[in-house]
């Protein structure tokens, strides 16, 4: 790695930091799951849901590690290859990352129904894309009520792509972001008004911003929302 030296911007340590944090999370994953194998017949319920928690919990390290790096790329473009990626797919394989968080949040969790593979095949950086769904559908398991089902669906308008997720809300309001050129400050006051402690809900805005496209939310009158991926992504030929 080329040396930083003291001139080294935020973003690039951002990007150092994201890379070193997960080396120990992939060797925590690792090694819980190798426990996990070696569990003898009749272990205690209680230890199986202690090394169930720790696995979730590192799926959840692993997620904020992504979003430093992310963070991180926010000013440039997406630097990964352009390929046909399965929107549905990528869809089912993020509801099997938050499985277990939706579960700790007694959240039930699921892919439209009538969704098939195949249905929503579109060219991106699909790294990228996995990323923002990821983070979409964690804001929702955020703020989702308990005991509630979340929705996760896809189709394609045109040359647009949407992934939708519906979700149980009573606190969400609009907030208009700042103009172009607007201060460093006036834009602190809009992510923290628009998003509270919403990482995973601004960093789908720069993954969808990263991938050319946006983030789009709707509020009905029950108080349930609907937060949505769009990305402009030309069908692959």
């Amino acid at each position: 790695m080329a040396d930083l030296g003291g001139d080294a911007s935020l973003e690039e340590l951002m990007a150092v930091m994201a890379h070193d944090l997960n080396n120990p999370i992939a060797a925590l994953i690792t090694n819980l799951s190798f426990l996990e194998s070696s569990l003898a017949p009749g272990t205690s319920t209680e230890t199986a849901e202690a090394l169930a928690d720790a696995q979730m919990l590192c799926d959840v390290l692993r997620r904020l590690a992504g979003n430093i790096d992310l963070m991180a790329r926010r000013g440039g473009p997406s630097s990964g290859a352009n390929t046909a990626s399965d929107l549905v797919l990528v869809g089912r394989e993020a509801i099997g990352r938050l499985a277990k968080q939706a579960a700790a949040a007694e959240v039930e969790l699921v892919l439209d129904a009538g969704l098939r593979q195949g249905d929503v095949i579109v060219r991106c950086d699909r790294g990228l894309c996995a990323r923002a769904i990821d983070n979409l559908i964690a804001f929702g398991i955020e703020r989702a009520a308990p005991r509630t089902r979340l929705v996760v669906t896809a189709a394609r308008e045109g040359t647009e792509a949407r992934v939708e997720v519906r979700y149980a809300s009573r606190s969400q309001h609009h907030v208009d972001p700042p103009p172009t050129g607007a201060p460093p400050a006036q834009r602190r006051r809009y992510i923290q008004a628009a998003y509270g402690r919403g990482l995973s809900l601004y960093c789908v805005h720069l993954a969808a911003t990263l991938l050319g496209g946006r983030l789009d939310t709707t509020h009905e009158h029950d108080g349930r929302a609907r937060l949505c991926l769009v990305a402009s992504c030309p069908e692959e030929r």
